[in-house]
């Protein structure tokens, strides 16, 4: 099993993610993609039911907490992380109920194919393999901020031109926000989670 940490010419020392083992076998895809629409549609309806006040309109949030799975099911999944994002949006989106098909399904495909921009992006240019091996905690971090700008430029300028929204920019911070606070919120529980259970051990 390869070091959690990788030592530089330097002869610092940085953290860093271990290479993740992708499921491989169909079973274990199919698997793996429904557990992506099923945490997606926990954290979805956890969302509304924990910050429904916190609501802008009814596709912007400022915490938006499925936010924070975007990215990881893509990094740890490809494009099985996707397609599962893209059922889970779909499925939750209260556009099929009061706008329609096309737009809940443009608004899914907006949110499964986002983060498979920034995967890609960041990945050539941080030179992550594709186990995820010497990924640092600060290379994270900015794999999440991507992941929050390239959802969220394409959702706002689709929902203005839509008529979702009265302009392209007005929806662009609160969203930001959102996926940048629900991921963090994620973050920090199941970081708590982990020392639980760590200690128990």
């Amino acid at each position: 099993m390869p070091p959690p940490s990788q030592v530089h010419s330097d002869g610092s020392s940085r953290s860093s993610v271990r290479p993740i083992q992708k499921p491989k076998s169909t079973p274990a895809l199919l698997g793996a993609g429904v557990l992506v629409v099923l945490l997606w549609m926990f954290l979805f309806y956890l969302n509304e039911w924990l910050f429904s006040d916190l609501s802008l309109s009814k596709v912007i949030n400022w915490i938006f907490l499925p936010a924070a799975i975007r990215m990881l099911s893509v990094m740890v999944l490809g494009w099985v992380g996707a397609v599962g994002l893209f059922f889970g949006a779909l499925l939750t989106n209260d556009m099929m109920m009061h706008a329609g098909w096309a737009d809940a399904v443009v608004i899914a495909g907006l949110s499964a194919l986002g983060p498979v921009a920034a995967v890609k992006a960041c990945g050539t240019w941080l030179q992550i393999s594709e186990d995820l091996s010497g990924l640092r905690p600060s290379q994270l971090m900015i794999f999440s901020l991507a992941g929050a700008i390239c959802n969220v430029v394409p959702h706002n300028i689709y929902f203005f031109f839509s008529g979702h929204t009265p302009d392209i920019f007005s929806g662009m911070i609160p969203m930001l926000v959102g996926d940048l606070l629900g991921t963090l919120v994620i973050l920090y529980f199941a970081s708590l989670a982990l020392k639980f259970f760590t200690a128990r051990s």
